[in-house]
């Protein structure tokens, strides 16, 4: 092959291995923002700053994870506030006082004047609830998701060393081409 076809060849290569760099670089981005997404989520809420935060691409999956999450934290914490506080709202203080585990757990659930405390109670089940989701459906799509980048930057990382393996053959060949090609005097 001549110089000049190898020449060629030489600036395809280096377009191809400029083109799939930038494709690296857009993985990187994207698993940057997976990870402030996840970063995000991670105490179980997100806020409207943290989803403007994380990128048009998952802002979406922000937005459905703000509304997802929320909706079911309530109705969790609502069906265990109605349990819990059915099951409280007639402990007699006998039963209070001669069964410390009932005690202990009532006892988180009861202010200081005695009363049942029902907002408190939805609270604590709200944020396990939340917390629950995220670990449960969320953390297990990102994690996937996250594999997913990773294989396909792996695969691209490899696809460039070779690239660039073959880049440097055909470089040498155009030196020992131009050289075979000289006029010698």
């Amino acid at each position: 092959m001549g110089w000049v076809l190898l020449s060629l060849k030489r600036n395809e290569l280096q377009t191809s291995i400029q083109d799939k760099q930038y494709d690296l670089l857009q993985i990187g981005n994207r698993m940057r923002k997976l990870s402030n997404f996840s970063n995000a989520i991670g105490d179980g809420h997100i806020t409207p700053s943290e989803i403007a935060s994380i990128g048009t691409e998952l802002f979406g999956d922000g937005l459905d994870f703000m509304g997802y999450s929320n909706e079911a934290a309530m109705e969790a914490a609502t069906m265990m506030t109605d349990y819990y506080a059915t099951a409280y709202e007639d402990v007699t203080a006998e039963q209070y006082y001669n069964n410390p585990a009932l005690a202990a757990q009532a006892s988180l659930y009861y202010d200081e004047t005695g009363a049942l405390d029902t907002d408190a109670m939805y609270q604590e089940f709200y944020e396990e609830a939340l917390e629950d989701y995220v670990n449960t459906v969320m953390m297990p799509k990102l994690k996937e998701l996250e594999t997913e980048l990773q294989n396909e930057k792996t695969e691209m990382e490899v696809e460039i060393e070779s690239m660039e393996a073959e880049l440097q053959v055909v470089k040498e060949n155009i030196s020992e081409s131009i050289q075979n090609t000289t006029i010698q005097l």
